[in-house]
């Protein structure tokens, strides 16, 4: 860049820093937060003040102790209140005042809780700085304003006179009125700029909850949730646990009899095979519990490699076709060429995600319906590998709490199918696991898709 040229930028640079405040609209709205300052902080000084020190004399009795609890409460309304202006006015990035999922001033143990609060204190301190530092600002902001204006009209009002021409002396007088009047107003936007950067940092410290606050009750809430998932496992496991054992139980039970008072279709043959068929699904429950708390501890290992994904459809669709055929009258397919697509995935992990949803789709199709797995590329940098069936379809409000644990959203989707509502969870993590994600789209009575994204080599 030349010397001409750089000067040029430099003077632009210079005017933009100089007048472009005045074309921001955040100085204007920075300004009125400025100005609202005395009247709202002599407003907070006068209906506090006198609020606890009444409630202070007439504390000895309950009047007292109410009326300072309500001077405790309109406290807490105003300082929302502020927040919400310093947002809005100052565009201050202020944390939420209100801890998530407590309650406040509703019982005994929520106010002591409230008084124990550091922002409690803090915000309540910010009422009563608002007013004299509202003084300050409000005297030299309004001063510097009447300035100006008084500079700029004062020239106009001397043009209005009939006998100025008479006096020329007077014109460079009035420019400089005037440039100065605008000088002037430039200097009270920036100095009204500063201030209320300098107001939005306060109002981040005081109105909002401290930093360690927020990780404590993050850390709180997280404990908290732990505990109910905890729980609720332990619940729904239990649950699952009791139909197969029953099962076992009676049927071995039953094949204990002596022979004479068995049930006259008591074969051990058939007997032995519903056994064998329930603790296979104790033992598929334990492996997919085990992955679930593989998953939970971060612990979910996968071995990342490109992995031809074409061949991984082709072994998962030929078996699962004769199955599905032979059991359900469901055909699954996939289409004749599929692209040649590399992804980044684990392969053993990836074939058991597609199990799981071809799986699915078999059990939640009708006799005569049609399993469709394919392979898409979505660019920039992603492949997409779909499972499609003609089924039953999912409602709305369920589409997401599929991939809950233990969740069934119908009556088809029961304990019936074989299966224990984790199957689309421990894809879902696996997915997600290889850096991929799992999402479905579904219309009632039509059928689903399920799409599993991975990263493309």
């Amino acid at each position: 860049m030349s010397a001409p040229a750089a000067a040029a930028w430099d003077v632009g640079r210079i005017a933009v820093a100089v007048f472009g405040v005045a074309a921001r609209g955040r100085t204007y709205t920075r300004l009125l937060y400025l100005l609202l300052s005395l009247p709202l902080g002599l407003f907070y000084v006068l209906l506090l003040g006198s609020g606890m020190a009444l409630g202070a004399l007439l504390a000895i009795t309950g009047v007292g102790l109410l009326l300072l609890l309500g001077c405790l409460v309109a406290a807490w309304a105003f300082a929302l209140f502020e927040r919400e202006l310093a947002v809005t006015l100052l565009g201050a990035d202020v944390p939420p005042m209100s801890a998530p999922d407590r309650g406040l001033l509703a019982s005994w143990k929520g106010l002591i809780g409230h008084l124990g609060r550091s922002v409690t204190w803090k915000s309540m301190a910010f009422l009563i700085l608002k007013f004299p530092l509202g003084i300050v600002v409000a005297t030299a902001t309004g001063l510097l304003l009447a300035g100006s204006v008084l500079l700029i009209t004062t020239p106009l009002r001397i043009l209005n006179e009939s006998s100025w021409f008479q006096r020329p002396v007077l014109l460079p007088l009035m420019a400089w009125m005037v440039l100065l009047g605008v000088a002037l107003i430039l200097l009270a936007l920036h100095i009204a700029n500063w201030i209320g950067l300098a107001w939005a940092g306060l109002a981040r410290i005081m109105l909002g909850v401290a930093q360690e606050e927020r990780d404590l009750i993050e850390a709180r809430r997280r404990a908290e949730a732990a505990e109910r998932s905890r729980r609720e496992l332990i619940l729904n496991v239990s649950h699952e646990l009791r139909t197969p054992i029953a099962s076992i139980q009676g049927h071995v039970d039953t094949l204990l009899l002596p022979p004479e008072d068995r049930p006259a279709d008591a074969t051990p043959d058939h007997y032995l095979k519903v056994v064998s068929g329930e603790t296979h699904r104790l033992g598929a429950l334990v492996e997919e519990l085990l992955d679930l708390a593989r998953a939970d501890a971060h612990e979910l290992k996968v071995q990342m490699r490109p992995v031809a994904l074409a061949a991984v459809v082709r072994s998962v669709v030929a078996t699962f076709a004769p199955m599905a055929r032979r059991e359900r009258l469901v055909a699954v397919a996939h289409p004749e060429a599929l692209p040649d697509l590399v992804g980044l995935a684990d392969p053993d992990r990836l074939t058991q995600v597609l199990a799981n949803l071809v799986r699915n789709a078999v059990t939640h199709t009708p006799e005569g319906g049609a399993v469709l797995v394919s392979l898409a590329s979505l660019p920039p940098d992603r492949v997409a590998i779909d499972v499609a069936d003609t089924g039953i379809g999912i409602a709305p409000e369920d589409r997401e709490r599929i991939f809950e644990r233990f969740y069934r959203g119908d009556p088809s989707r029961s304990r019936d199918t074989g299966g224990f509502g984790l199957g689309l969870a421990i894809a879902r993590e696996l997915a997600e696991a290889m850096g991929g994600s799992l999402t479905v789209t579904s219309e009632p009575n039509v059928g689903s898709t399920f799409r599993v994204t991975l990263r493309q080599r």
